[in-house]
């Protein structure tokens, strides 16, 4: 009888055990989600394919849209169920990158919070979404002293046009030599001045006399070369360095400098957070040349606003050539071009941040209102010839 009754509280714990430790069916998998919660004090024009012509344009709301357009578009590819949170990283890490594209740009200021988002994570249990976890806020705010509505110009950075005394032309076993430093810097790792195409004194800051009206782009001033620029400006009365450092320097051609691209090893170099390239000649002799950015928005109907910025500083370096576009309005003049037969001057461009940008530099037109900076160019006084 007593073993009887030993066995039947042998069986009853049993009972009570198993069920208590329950059956992986019971509760089912956690599946998790994620998403993208956006709030902003501006409107924002998000574009489905966030690589798409005409997204580049229009000053910090359109930077603003264009950034969040591709981290939205990264967030579609983890918005599907997923059976753990193991891609968190990538995800977080893909956003950084493109954040840091915006941020690069704004680095300097902190102005009004124009726009924040979220990247949250939902869980979802037996189909049942529970409240999000909030992984990542990502803030983007407006250029101190520019209203979001661009009513405001920010100041211009201080530069000297003399030339500097660290100044040298660098034989790179080229058709021309290269200064070692920027127009307007005093040393090669500074950036210097950002000038506008065709203004020969280096200071003009405006966008009078340039706008957009239906569309159109509307050209009614002398400045940047007027309404028909000359074809070259590389040594003449309109060429900013040849004005303020002689006839032996001038801005480069693009024939000058498409030879730099494609007869030069371009290597990234970084230190203490700072990026530049190494530009080596076949000769084996080199310059370095930083990553200074540009400053420019497009002009609008009833506003001289035209600079903001600097844009993209430390992560793509513009520069311009001494050379007017000849195809205006095609498709090589991409998002910053005047589609109504407005001649865009070329730049040449290269970038650190994107791996399929590294090493590389291509030519792209710009507005000729646009300031970047420029890297001069020498000619030996018997090679020049007379205009």
């Amino acid at each position: 009888m007593e073993t009887c009754k030993r066995l039947l509280w042998l069986i009853t714990v049993v009972m009570v055990i198993f069920p208590s430790c329950g059956d992986k069916n019971d509760e089912p998998d956690a599946l998790y989600n994620y998403y993208m919660l956006i709030q902003s004090e501006v409107e924002l024009e998000l574009s489905n394919n966030a690589e798409e012509e005409g997204t580049l344009v229009g000053g910090q709301v359109s930077v603003i849209s264009r950034t969040v357009s591709r981290m939205r578009n990264v967030m579609a590819q983890y918005d599907s169920n997923q059976n753990s949170t193991d891609i968190e990283a990538a995800l977080l890490t893909a956003c950084d990158s493109i954040y840091r594209e915006y941020a690069s740009a704004y680095v300097q200021y902190s102005g009004q919070t124009l726009c924040y988002v979220q990247i949250n994570r939902r869980k979802l249990v037996d189909g049942k979404s529970q409240e999000g976890t909030t992984l990542k806020t990502y803030y983007f705010r407006a250029l101190k002293g520019v209203d979001p509505d661009g009513s405001s110009d920010p100041t211009p950075p201080e530069f000297s046009l003399n030339k500097p005394d660290a100044l040298e032309a660098v034989d790179l076993g080229l058709s021309v030599m290269w200064a070692n430093c920027n127009l307007g810097a005093q040393s090669p790792e500074e950036y210097g001045g950002y000038f506008g195409w065709g203004d020969p004194t280096g200071m003009l800051w405006d966008g009078d006399g340039i706008y957009r009206q239906a569309g159109a782009f509307v050209w009614n001033t002398d400045n940047y070369g007027g309404m028909n620029p000359p074809t070259e400006i590389g040594g003449t009365m309109l060429d900013v360095v040849t004005t303020h450092w002689g006839n032996s320097w001038h801005t480069p051609s693009a024939l000058e400098a498409r030879e730099l691209r494609t007869q030069c090893e371009w290597k990234l170099c970084s230190q203490d957070g700072r990026n530049w390239y190494e530009v080596i000649g076949p000769n084996g002799n080199s310059i370095i040349i930083p990553l200074a950015g540009i400053y420019g928005i497009l002009p609008k109907k009833g506003s001289s606003l035209l600079m903001e910025g600097p844009l993209h500083t430390n992560f793509i370096g513009f520069y311009w050539t001494s050379s007017i576009c000849n195809t205006p309005g095609t498709s090589a003049t991409r998002s910053y071009a005047v589609h109504q037969g407005v001649a865009t001057a070329w730049a040449f461009i290269f970038g650190s941040y994107h791996e399929e940008w590294q090493g590389v530099s291509w030519f792209n037109d710009h507005l000729r209102a646009f300031h970047m900076p420029i890297r001069p160019v020498y000619t030996k006084p018997e090679d020049i010839q007379p205009n």
